[in-house]
């Protein structure tokens, strides 16, 4: 009879731990922050940057009358914009596109005062 408490008490502490656990290894979920409606663009062709609306890339360029452009993504560590990395690369970095440089994840702005210039 005491063996059956001592049994029930240790599968109910169990139970206790278990549950505990998985309430502190739960993520929060986070709401969805609005994107941007305008990024910047990178030109393939001629490497100037741009801002506009947000759409499908590779987007017109007004400018030559092709699609040649592309999302910028901004390095804080490096200070410089580099390319969106193509959807196929992008399945496979589940962190995000990272600085291939400083391996810093890239943002979509960048902060006030930040260079307009293409990283090399």
């Amino acid at each position: 009879m005491k063996t059956l408490g001592l049994m029930a008490l240790a599968i109910a502490l169990l139970g206790a731990g278990w549950w505990g656990w998985q309430r502190w290894q739960a993520t929060p979920v986070l709401p969805v922050s609005e994107l941007p409606a305008e990024i910047t663009y990178l030109c393939l062709e001629t490497g100037e940057l741009s801002r506009g609306p947000r759409q499908a890339t590779p987007a017109m360029n007004p400018k030559l009358g092709r699609a040649t452009l592309v999302q910028a993504l901004y390095c804080s560590r490096c200070q410089g914009w580099h390319r969106m990395p193509p959807d196929e690369v992008r399945k496979t970095m589940p962190g995000g596109p990272v600085c291939p440089t400083t391996r810093v994840p890239l943002v979509e702005t960048a902060p006030a005062g930040a260079p307009l210039e293409v990283a090399r």
